[in-house]
């Protein structure tokens, strides 16, 4: 009786030493996507063929996120505009948006599409980290409707913004952000009142979230490692290799190292546009990085991070 105890004793010390192990690392992945792009309009499509555009560029985000998951990957990141692109006005975009919900509603959309306004969208990004058993941070577009009581509210009587999301691996909502400093050309989107500093927690650490533009100003970026405290920061990016930049690899990896954290940094892949340039980026260097700027092709990385860097004894 005593050795059988001993045994499981040793067992469930095993176990949680194992556990705890498994945690101090995680393997993340991005995605850098050929995005495929609507057609240039000055009025808007109907509801129904800007979902066929967005399901084509979704149905290639699929692959991606089934290819990671098979590698291990517990987080995969998916490019700013990865869905449905760009080339919009304010009022073309409009059909390629939906109703995003504040994540404390507590929602799986794959199981529950009907609860709120038709969300095909977020239904399809839910599906995919539940049936793959993986978060997934995608970048999409918010419409929020206003009136004449709110002064700040457009003449349109809405708000949209351009917005990263995250499902985690049931498929449940948990992590929304809407940009707040926008490109010059994002005249489609509004920006918040507010600047937001978004996190959620995962079981391999403390993770942010910001878009693009966002890494060069005070907030959110600095708000997020200086005050929050995150170990990994997420980052769908649409980032153009041209002055007065560095090229994305450069800067991104400069950044992660400068802040001490990791970046999962998902650029989106259009030569045309001179955007290329992903990586999963540490605060001792790229773990692995992608740079074409000849073909059209899309690209996967995964690689094995350290979940907690500012603990690690190599830290910088």
């Amino acid at each position: 009786m005593l050795t059988s105890h001993l045994l499981l004793r040793a067992a469930v010390l095993g176990f949680t030493i194992l556990q705890a192990l498994a945690s101090s690392t995680f393997i993340a992945a991005v995605y850098e996507h050929a995005v495929i792009l609507p057609d240039v309009t000055d009025k808007p499509v109907s509801p129904e063929e800007a979902l066929a555009l967005m399901n084509k560029n979704m149905d290639v985000l699929e692959g991606a996120i089934e290819e990671a998951a098979q590698q291990g990957a517990h987080i995969i990141v998916t490019p700013e505009d990865g869905i449905y692109g760009w080339r919009f006005t304010r009022e073309t975009i409009y059909p390629y948006l939906e109703d995003i919900p504040d994540p404390a509603v507590n929602w799986i959309p794959c199981t529950d599409p009907t609860r709120f306004a038709p969300a095909p969208v977020q239904e399809r990004l839910s599906c995919m980290a539940r049936q793959n058993s993986i978060y997934v941070v995608a970048n999409i577009g918010d419409k929020k409707l206003c009136n004449s009581s709110d002064p700040s509210c457009p003449s349109d009587g809405r708000y949209q913004y351009n917005t990263n999301v995250v499902f985690d691996p049931e498929g449940k909502l948990v992590a929304r952000y809407h940009k707040y400093n926008l490109f010059r050309g994002e005249t489609q989107f509004n920006y918040p009142k507010e600047p937001e500093a978004v996190t959620f927690q995962t079981p391999f650490g403390k993770f942010g979230i910001f878009t693009c533009f966002d890494i060069l100003f005070h907030e959110p970026a600095m708000v997020l490692v200086n005050k929050l405290q995150v170990d990994t920061m997420v980052y769908p990016t649409a980032w153009m290799n041209v002055l007065p930049f560095l090229t994305a690899v450069e800067f991104h990896s400069a950044w992660a190292m400068g802040m001490g954290v990791n970046l999962l940094s998902a650029n989106t892949h259009n030569i045309g546009t001179a955007m290329t340039g992903s990586g999963l980026f540490t605060p001792e260097g790229p773990a692995t990085y992608h740079y074409n700027s000849e073909t059209e092709e899309g690209q996967l990385l995964v690689a094995e991070l350290s979940a907690h860097p500012r603990l690690s004894p190599t830290y910088p």
